[in-house]
């Protein structure tokens, strides 16, 4: 059995309020390591959130909310190869 190789997608440009350290947190789901936005990213993206609702965003605030979007993708990429790769892995060393 092969392992699947997926194409890397790209990020354009990070959020100018992306904190550069600790936006990432690490958690343990039944053993396999998923990436999820910090607190201190995820409050500011429900701001942005809130806001939308009860107005019209900036285009700024448009694009800062469009680019913490795309890094959601990107991290949920990042947990799929690493999930799949995990249970390929796991269902080769069965057999």
């Amino acid at each position: 059995m092969s392992t699947m190789i997926y194409p890397l997608p790209k990020l354009r440009v990070l959020p100018s309020s992306l904190p550069l350290e600790r936006a990432v947190r690490i958690e343990l789901v039944e053993g396999v390591p998923v990436l999820k936005a910090s607190q201190v990213v995820q409050t500011q993206i429900e701001k942005l959130l809130e806001k939308e609702r009860r107005e019209e965003l900036s285009a700024s605030e448009r694009k800062e909310l469009d680019r913490y979007e795309e890094i959601d993708d990107y991290l949920s990429w990042v947990n799929r190869v690493v999930r799949n790769l995990m249970q390929s892995e796991s269902s080769q060393k069965s057999w």
